[in-house]
């Protein structure tokens, strides 16, 4: 297929509506191995650094390791949850909403067919010391974080995408790093690897989704300077 034989209505359908699915998710619909397989194929294709290819993906799909991660995740997520919840305003009914969707997500988690969870060979301290060595005259923390996580979002948003376009709803959380090697010990995830998140994914019920509301261009996007309008 030519770029210019492309259905741009229903790729920019796509990017657009790929939203946080967590209260929505089909807790009783199985999930096919064969469409994760898929997704993560195209997964594949994301851009990377040197085409080095450093990440991993853990499916998880066996119930009683879905629990115990669930569990793991309910011990980090619903007090933060609540924390965060406390702050916000009454009147803020969007950001309330995404509060008791995810409190939802993390009271549900174990009853989520598949679990996804990205990870990445290396981490941040290998690559701090790798740019301390070359001598960059940078915040080398920011620099580390920016190579390590560029190297794994890439492709977890491909992984999100490809599955909205087959009806399956996604969202990616890390609130389960607070203790994740714990998690690592459960998943048998060697030394040297790090988690960068964890997907959950099931079809979704309901109606399509629609696009999220976002700031205007002109408050987030400049040209040449900062604060000059594009």
């Amino acid at each position: 297929m030519r770029i210019d034989e492309l259905d741009l209505a229903s790729v920019d359908h796509v990017l657009t509506t790929t939203r946080a699915a967590r209260r929505r998710l089909d807790l009783d619909r199985p999930v096919p191995l064969t469409v994760i397989r898929e997704c993560l194929e195209i997964a594949l294709q994301a851009p990377n650094g040197f085409n080095f290819q450093l990440w991993r993906w853990l499916v998880v799909t066996e119930p009683d390791t879905r629990a115990a991660i669930a569990e793991i995740y309910r011990r980090m997520a619903l007090p933060a949850v609540g924390a965060l919840a406390s702050q916000v305003p009454a009147d803020d009914v969007g950001t309330r909403k995404v509060a008791d969707s995810s409190r939802y997500l993390g009271e549900h988690l174990d009853q989520v067919p598949v679990l996804v969870i990205p990870c990445h060979v290396g981490g941040l301290a290998e690559n701090r010391a790798l740019f301390a060595e070359l001598g960059y005259d940078s915040d080398l923390d920011n620099m580390a974080a920016s190579a390590t996580y560029g190297e794994i979002w890439p492709a977890a948003w491909s992984l999100m995408l490809a599955l909205r376009a087959r009806g399956l709803g996604s969202s990616l959380t890390m609130i389960h790093l607070g203790a994740e090697p714990e998690v690592a010990r459960l998943l048998a995830i060697p030394d040297g690897v790090s988690q960068a998140g964890l997907i959950p994914v099931a079809y979704f019920r309901g109606e399509d989704f629609a696009p999220g509301p976002r700031r205007p261009l002109a408050e987030v996007a400049f040209q040449d300077r900062w604060n000059t309008p594009l």
